[in-house]
């Protein structure tokens, strides 16, 4: 959500996590357990196979018991204090901490323990598939507390985390992997302000790794603790996620109420798939030092723009910097109705700043937006921002159907008045009808921002292909545009898609008012889309979005 027009309190709530056919020891460690780095294969996987072991060996685990549900209910988890819940578990040392397959309403896990980079607590799945919500509940995954714990879905026998049942895409199974993952969120839009999963309770150093987050009513992942300027979430690493049909934010880092907030040191979030979200793809704010957002894949971002939680919530990328440097880049993006990124530079009067600190986008590629392209607001933090070296497409003006007062817009970046911050635009390419900047002010340096043809990215397996051509083609279903001064009935075309409960339809006759599962006379349901976003062979701008085989 925008700092300017800040969310309040609503509830979050998360969601899931799944386990591997480990023998399961309770009680004393054992030395030796190793990190979570890279490990040796075992049994010589194929070339583009991930290596085994990355979690390094199981010395001593915990399996959580068994939930007993009341009767005519789903069991859940709920451990605000584990080492309360558990005093005969060495937390300290602990190298495995399943939780039992099964199919739950909720799972707390707080007070995790503070570990070491060099040894970290692995949270994993148990004997198959963990799968969390749609049962309405007061939230869906919480994790709280901590550092140096790790939280994974990832199938690996030599570390003993996963499934072997449940893979997800981890092995190179990115298309129709639905539902396959050991930890698996999904909650049926069970509940409005319900987030998938939410990290908390002054965590830091921690990592996310394969988990799915789906049909969430508000964001797929979050994480922050707010009103807590001293709650530093340093060293998080947000890898191999795939979060899709979510009612708001892809992703939602660090807090947008009033200071004192924590800030962000060295947040990594790569290789990640978040798609068809309701505002923002990805949000990140109170940004510090050496943060970066690389190779994922965002959007469509915005498919809820007539029908939000409330106005302006748009965009595809809102990127807050307090301090330090950090840095966006090789990043797919696409899809929006105002920007594809919001640039707010944050002044937070005892943060760390310096002459070098600088904001890099670098290497994106950007298409299909209902207004225009950036805009950096005019803060005086001292940063240097750069934007070199991306691509611009797809300019499809339309934002006036909700917001008519807008104007067509002139320019494709758009600073702040008189920004104070210097900004250095360059070697960037745009195709449409605006250039890349018209208004220059005092601390803006621009060269080389031509207006070219740009072709468009051709992934392996993604939606339909009229979608991908213009992703400003598919929305979230709504009767009627209640952000609009009006609210205006909305009239679906022959031809357009919508998503409705985490579905695909496509129009197959004008209508208005006709709810997409209650008529199949006017639309087709379509099959899940494949959402393998990895480039095709033959696609222009290789390089960008997911890796694969990863690195």
């Amino acid at each position: 959500m925008r700092q300017s027009a800040r969310l309040g309190a609503l509830l979050v709530a998360m969601a899931a996590c799944g386990g591997d056919d480990a023998t399961s020891t309770g009680g004393a460690s054992s030395p030796g357990a190793g990190g979570a780095g890279a490990g040796t294969g075992a049994g010589g996987e194929a070339p583009g196979v991930p290596a085994y072991g990355r979690f390094g060996q199981a010395g001593t685990t915990f399996p959580l018991p068994a939930p007993t549900p009341n009767e005519g209910e789903r069991p859940e988890i709920a451990y605000p204090e584990l080492a309360k819940a558990f005093p005969e578990v060495d937390w300290s040392a602990l190298d495995r901490l399943y939780i039992p397959a099964g199919d739950y309403r909720s799972i707390l896990l707080g007070g995790l323990p503070e570990r070491s980079a060099e040894r970290p607590l692995v949270i994993t799945n148990l004997g198959g598939q963990v799968k969390v919500g749609g049962d309405a509940a007061n939230y869906v995954f919480v994790l709280k507390g901590g550092k140096g714990w790790i939280l994974t879905g990832r199938h690996d026998p030599v570390s003993k985390t996963g499934h072997e049942g449940f893979r997800g895409h981890a092995e190179g199974g990115f298309a129709h992997s639905q539902g396959t993952y050991g930890i698996f969120i999904d909650d049926g839009f069970s509940k409005e302000g319900l987030s998938g999963l939410a990290i908390g309770g002054g965590a830091s150093d921690f990592e996310l790794d394969t988990l799915e987050v789906a049909r969430v009513e508000f964001a797929g992942v979050i994480a922050k603790t707010d009103d807590d300027g001293q709650a530093t979430m340093r060293n998080v690493k947000i890898h191999d996620l795939y979060v899709h049909d979510v009612g708001s934010e892809g992703i939602y880092f660090g807090s947008t109420q009033a200071q004192p907030q924590h800030a962000f040191e060295r947040l990594e979030v790569y290789d990640n798939r978040f798609l068809r979200a309701g505002t923002e793809a990805l949000q990140v704010g109170q940004l510090g030092s050496d943060c970066e957002i690389h190779h994922n894949v965002l959007g469509p971002g915005a498919v809820r723009w007539r029908s939000a939680f409330d106005h302006y919530q748009d965009g595809n990328v809102q990127f807050g910097q307090r301090y330090g440097s950090s840095s966006f880049h090789h990043n797919i993006v696409i899809g929006t109705g105002d920007l594809f990124v919001e640039l707010f530079p944050t002044r937070v009067d005892q943060d760390p700043r310096s002459p070098g600190d600088t904001i890099s986008f670098t290497d994106n590629y950007f298409a299909d937006t209902s207004l225009t392209g950036v805009y950096t607001h005019a803060v005086d933090t001292g940063a240097t921002i750069r934007f070199e070296r991306n691509v611009f497409l797809g300019f499809h003006f339309n934002y006036d159907e909700v917001y008519p007062d807008t104007e067509v817009p002139v320019q494709v970046f758009g600073v702040g008045s008189n920004a104070p911050n210097p900004h250095l635009l360059k070697d960037n390419r745009v195709d449409g009808p605006y250039p890349f900047i018209k208004w220059l002010f005092d601390s803006v340096t621009a060269e080389d921002n031509p207006t070219v043809a740009v072709p468009r990215v051709r992934f392996r397996d993604f939606m339909t292909g009229a979608i991908e051509e213009n992703t400003r083609r598919l929305e979230w279903w709504t009767d009627r545009a209640t952000l609009s001064p009006d609210e205006r009935a909305v009239v679906y075309p022959k031809g357009f898609h919508v998503l409705h409960q985490g579905a695909l339809y496509e129009a197959i006759a004008e209508n208005q008012g006709r709810q997409p599962d209650q008529h199949p006379d006017v639309w087709r349901a379509l099959p899940p889309p494949a959402d393998d976003v990895r480039l095709s062979a033959d696609s222009p701008h290789q390089g960008l979005g997911l890796r694969w085989p990863p690195p």
